[in-house]
């Protein structure tokens, strides 16, 4: 059950989604057949899987792969793609363009927790994250609340963890990534921000980095050994 993890200035994203078992065990080429089965046994609430096809919460979503570079399949890529790319449980340094979990089908995501902002709103509920004494808005479907609840409470039995975790920056916000026309996790209420303490946030491309081209990895963020417990701590609960 889990989702997938980027980098944004003095920020750590974690989005909530149920099929880490799946990104963990596929290789690069997965059949209709993997897929659904899969899909059904980490959704058994949302989804079923019939020949061909997905239907999420009745609606039928078509199990195919776009024929697309990485880039293009960030756009347009459908159920196949979400789970092409293996997701490590180690911290390796990534290859250019390994970034399993960026790759998200819309439709699947908002027939699960909303087709509009009225629609998720509908499905918000408020948990409290313990490492900072406040209250969070996070979509309930899935158990995605009660997921981020219980991951404050663990961070909180280990008080130099919990530190990392004291600035939330962000959970539910309705709005599509920054130059693109791709709706956020956030804007169903499944992600959320940090502002990480000792400069160790960082965004690719205010670093300079260029799509499609060579980029230096945040060596800092692979060797923290605080970051690291924390990211198992929340894929133990359904995030990446």
């Amino acid at each position: 059950m889990k989702a997938f993890l980027i980098f944004t200035s003095t920020m750590k994203k974690l989005f909530f989604t149920s099929i880490l078992t799946c990104i963990i065990s596929f290789a690069h080429v997965v059949t209709p057949e993997q897929a659904g089965l899969c899909y059904q046994s980490a959704y058994p609430n949302s989804m079923q899987y019939q020949t061909g096809e997905l239907i999420v919460n009745r609606q039928k979503l078509p199990l195919k792969a776009f024929n697309g570079d990485f880039n293009a399949k960030l756009t347009h890529g459908e159920l196949l793609d979400q789970l092409a790319q293996p997701y490590p449980l180690d911290f390796p340094i990534p290859e250019q363009n390994a970034d399993p979990g960026r790759i998200r089908n819309d439709a699947f995501f908002a027939a699960m927790y909303g087709e509009t902002e009225t629609a998720v709103r509908q499905h918000l509920v408020s948990i409290r994250w313990a490492p900072s004494g406040k209250n969070l808005q996070f979509n309930q479907v899935n158990g995605a609340a009660q997921a981020l609840q219980a991951v404050g409470e663990k961070i909180m039995q280990h008080p130099s963890l919990s530190a990392y975790l004291t600035k939330p920056v962000g959970t539910f916000n309705y709005r599509v990534i920054s130059g693109t026309k791709r709706r956020s996790a956030h804007a169903f209420g499944i992600a959320i921000d940090f502002t990480l303490p000792n400069g160790l946030g960082t965004y690719w491309q205010w670093s300079g980095c260029k799509a499609n081209a060579p980029c230096a990895y945040p060596q800092k963020f692979i060797q923290d050994p605080k970051l690291k417990q924390i990211v198992g701590i929340f894929e133990k609960h359904g995030f990446i």
